[in-house]
């Protein structure tokens, strides 16, 4: 009987495993340290804790952090890009512009390849997709041959106005595999649309971790087959849908943010229960803070970011993270107290956790407070005195008292984390006090408060099991398929036509793609999308909509500029740039059962703990989720401990559990 939908992250900390057994009609979680040097390891632990008969698994969905492990830590394939004759320094020289203007030691992000490893060959396809100059057979067999010798571990191909027309890019591509047996990453299967740099960027991106991603995919797959799993697995992708592993093989760029992208899916789903239409994603685990929004009931989905100072031309939802979690060290520098972004992560972890660890972190400083129990991780008992002595090193050189100190971690910490929030909102004309915070992950719920203190943000919500919400967010999505065609021509002397066969030539590469992870035809949904800017401009806002009404498409733009930028000009002519096809294919989900509020009751907390507020010592109510019940409510400051994460709420703070076991905190000072 397929029993099991299997939901797994993997953290920086730890390794979240969320399971829906459908016969029992319950869900389980689990947290195993992450195994760095196999991460599959960690994977394989957590599931063979709970799943004996792997023919039971009906459905699993994976958030892989390999692929961007590799690309954070340098530690890459060695690739080997190949260009048209004569633009051999498009990827060195990259763009002029500076994006610290202020910053007097600004220094241009280290590029992934050498120049030396960039070979070109002489060939030609025009602005229009016409050929002037067709690839010389020689030249490539010799080209391949230098390959060869150098023993490159992939192959990125990047040829001049490939977007147009991928003839030549395809040539390459066959030559090379049937002589090598490496990835071969073409610009015009990984980003199909003009700007040269970037499209560059992108497929060395992709390159750079295709062989990583590769290499622990096979691993996972073959450790399931091994224990009589035989279906597809499905991953994450920073696009906010999932493809199956053998689709992230070839597209291993859709990975970099396959963890975190699962909690804002999460969070699509609780706008419907919360009846919220706008949120706050927060995940704080043991290494990183990543923020996301939630946009009418929508994932914030952006078409182009820009990591660790390398463009990518690829939908991906727009997420900020910072190296600010549980695990983070604190440490001194020029006499002032630092958190972050170095983190114990999970080896040797915080000092608490008695495995080697000998510098503060903030998990030992939330120790120190009161805030965590001790006794209250499973398996792990926390040496609150190694803690202690950690903090006090440091509290002796400032001249501080302990509490003072792990009061001080915790302040930088939450700082540092609201800024991170205030980038993606305020920066963007986006007011946080207007939106709910979400927060999940390990230690999320931890901060939320005191975060939303900072804010203004005075509703926050704790998702049920938040500490393995991103894994939980996984088992809610789609498979998701992205396309794009440059197509560029004022609004109003668009050919109806061409448009038509474009979209026509993106739905049937997108079923193509689709139908190879078994969903049915009937089972896919499409959405038309237009890049659009004022004629003149460099940069687009990407619009809703179809060709046949142009009309619509112009206000949705005038309007969008508006809201992003704060300002527009209707008056300008306006042209199109891209064309794109998002594809969605339906997959089963888990449908949520709702619960009636029969009372709602005031509860006391059986047990209270000494914690620190403000410097003060204060007697604080702790609960336990599991005697919470639907319709409970107290007052703050309180400590509500669960079995995957511990919540903090303050004083002056009011807590309310609602008809999904979700845990509503509100801000009483501003009411």
């Amino acid at each position: 009987m397929e029993r099991y939908r299997l939901g797994v992250d993997i953290g920086g900390t730890f390794t979240d495993l969320v399971i829906y057994d459908q016969q029992e009609k319950i869900y389980h979680t689990h947290k195993t340290l992450t195994t760095p040097k196999n991460l599959a390891d960690g994977v394989m632990e957590s599931i063979d804790h709970y799943i004996k008969d792997f023919d039971e698994i009906e459905y699993f969905v994976h958030g892989t952090t390999s692929g961007l492990n590799a690309f954070l830590e340098r530690k890459g394939a060695n690739v080997a890009m190949i260009v048209t004759k004569g633009f051999r320094d498009v990827y060195e020289i990259g763009r002029a512009n500076r994006i610290e203007m202020y910053n007097i030691q600004y220094e241009k992000t280290a590029l992934l390849m050498e120049r030396q490893h960039i070979y070109e060959i002489d060939e030609r396809t025009t602005y229009d997709g016409k050929v002037l100059k067709e690839i010389n057979d020689n030249e490539l067999d010799s080209l391949i041959d230098d390959l060869k010798k150098q023993e490159y571990e992939a192959v990125a191909v990047c040829l001049l106005h490939a977007y147009r027309n991928p003839e030549h890019e395809r040539k390459i591509l066959n030559k090379i595999q049937s002589e090598v047996n490496i990835p071969v990453s073409l610009s015009s299967d990984i980003a199909r649309e003009w700007r040269e740099y970037e499209r560059v960027s992108t497929t060395v991106v992709n390159a750079y971790v295709a062989p990583i991603v590769n290499k622990y995919l096979t691993l996972l797959e073959k450790e399931m087959i091994n224990r009589g799993y035989e279906k597809d697995i499905y991953i994450m992708q920073s696009n906010g849908g999932v493809m199956t592993s053998k689709v992230a093989k070839k597209l291993p760029l859709q990975t970099l943010m396959s963890g975190p992208v699962g909690g804002t899916i999460g969070c699509v789903n609780l706008t419907e229960q919360i009846s919220e239409d706008n949120l706050i994603g927060v995940d704080m685990g043991g290494t990183s803070f990543d923020v996301s929004l939630t946009i009418d009931r929508k994932p914030d989905v952006t078409s182009e970011t820009i990591m660790e100072g390398h463009p990518i031309l690829s939908p991906m939802v727009n997420i900020r993270t910072i190296g600010s979690g549980g695990g983070s060290i604190a440490y001194l520098e020029n006499g002032g107290l630092r958190v972050g972004p170095h983190s114990a992560g999970s080896n040797p972890v915080p000092v608490c956790y008695g495995k080697g660890g000998i510098e503060p972190t903030v998990t030992d400083a939330n120790l120190i407070l009161g805030r965590i129990d001790p006794d209250n991780l499973g398996s792990i008992k926390l040496d609150k005195e190694a803690a202690y002595k950690s903090i006090e090193k440091i509290a002796n050189e400032i001249g501080l008292s302990v509490i003072k100190t792990a009061e001080g971690i915790i302040d930088i910490a939450n700082a540092k984390m609201a800024d991170a929030i205030r980038s993606i909102t305020v920066r963007r004309g986006i007011d946080p006090r207007e939106l709910t915070m979400v927060a999940y992950g390990g230690a999320g719920p931890m901060h939320a408060a005191l975060i939303g203190e900072l804010l203004g943000v005075d509703k926050i919500v704790i998702p049920n099991a938040s500490g393995t919400f991103s894994a939980r967010g996984m088992l809610q999505t789609d498979i998701r398929y992205d396309t794009v065609r440059n197509y560029v021509s004022e609004i109003n002397h668009i050919d109806r036509e061409k448009v038509k066969s474009l979209f026509e030539e993106m739905e049937l590469e997108s079923t193509s793609v689709l139908n190879e992870q078994s969903i049915d035809t009937d089972k896919i949904s499409y959405q038309k999308s237009f890049d659009i800017r004022y004629v003149g401009q460099e940069y687009t806002v990407n619009v809703h909509g179809n060709e046949n009404n142009t009309e619509k498409l112009e206000a949705l733009f005038h309007t969008s500029h508006l809201e992003i930028y704060g300002h527009n000009n209707p008056d300008n002519p306006i042209e199109i740039v891209n064309l794109r096809l998002t594809a969605h294919g339906e997959l089963e989900k888990l449908q949520v059962q709702d619960t009636e509020i029969e009372k709602e009751l005031e509860v006391k907390a059986v047990h209270a703990r000494e914690c620190y507020w403000d410097g003060a010592k204060q007697d604080t109510g702790v609960y336990s989720t599991e005697e919470l019940g639907i319709g409970n409510y107290f007052f703050g400051p309180a400590i509500i401990e669960d079995k995957s994460s511990t919540i903090v709420v303050p004083p002056n703070h009011s807590i309310w559990i609602d008809k999904h076991q979700n845990i509503l905190i509100e801000n009483r000072k501003t009411k």
